[in-house]
């Protein structure tokens, strides 16, 4: 079995956010911006998988084998963060939390209403993370955290700013729980907001900010540590196909490396293939016809 760490950075319009999770998530219904406000989008997920046709992948987090506490100090080392949550159980609220609300509403469409609470709580640290997180943030113990410049910025404003982002949320099937238009706002006050998405059967990380966010140094030597393969992704992973971006990593590792690639081919060929050679093959089955 092998565990690999999916990457992807790529620009954001949080006018036109795009899908998101392969139905397992959607965005909030953007409202209109006065301007255009671009934005990076940094996704990271993992799988697990026995061969380079990824059949039996599993995808999310947990399955990269890479500790998500671990990830995000690695991202934004020595970085304080504000850790902010909607919707959270009452029985979950961690020690020392601060703005504590509890308040009724209603969970996955439900007909009862049921006590629900937000908080938040400055972090710091793996340790702080770890103990926020859990192994496998399973569960949803936070919504997310707002990478600071400095502990001292928490203030009302900044709180409102995230209570836009993710006070709205529905709980539906599949859930919105992010509020893509007030990203530009809280991304004013602090350098990155990161989010759990759903991936396919975990957690998967989304890190928004104005400036593309370093990767280069920190993913390495953490997916070395851990035994985990890491792949870049042209698109999001959690949207994308783990045989696609395999087989570019196999010709680009064959390319430039005299040692094998660690993942074997499958027994079978990966089925898969570029959209223009299927819509091709379907133009030439017509034409037959």
């Amino acid at each position: 079995m092998f565990h690999a760490l999916g990457y992807s950075q790529t620009d954001f319009d949080a006018a036109r956010p795009g899908r998101l999770c392969r139905g397992r998530e959607r965005w909030i219904e953007p409202y209109d911006l006065d301007e255009d406000a671009p934005m990076q989008r940094l996704v990271i997920t993992g799988s697990q998988f026995t061969d380079d046709s990824a059949r039996d992948a599993l995808r999310g987090l947990p399955y990269s084998s890479v500790p998500i506490a671990a990830l995000i100090a690695a991202l934004f080392p020595r970085k304080p963060m504000l850790a902010f949550m909607e919707d959270g159980h009452p029985a979950d609220i961690p020690d020392e939390a601060d703005g504590v609300e509890v308040y009724l509403g209603h969970r996955a469409g439900g007909l009862v209403e049921e006590p629900m609470v937000r908080w938040h709580k400055v972090v710091s640290g793996v340790r702080d993370l770890r103990a926020l997180l859990g192994e496998d943030a399973e569960g949803d113990p936070v919504r997310g955290f707002a990478v600071l410049n400095d502990a001292a910025d928490v203030d009302e404003d900044l709180i409102q700013r995230l209570f836009l982002f993710v006070g709205m949320s529905t709980l539906d099937s599949p859930p919105a729980r992010y509020q893509p238009s007030a990203l530009p706002e809280v991304l004013e006050r602090v350098k990155a907001v990161i989010v759990i998405h759903r991936d396919k059967h975990g957690p998967a990380l989304g890190v928004y900010s104005l400036e593309p966010i370093k990767t280069e140094g920190r993913l390495e030597p953490l997916c070395e540590k851990h035994d985990s393969l890491l792949v870049r992704f042209a698109i999001p992973p959690m949207l994308a196909r783990w045989d696609r971006a395999l087989a570019e990593l196999r010709e680009e590792w064959m390319a430039t490396r005299e040692d094998e690639f660690p993942v074997p081919p499958a027994p079978e060929p990966s089925t898969w293939e570029p959209r223009r050679r299927r819509k091709k093959r379907r133009k030439n089955v017509d034409d037959e016809e």
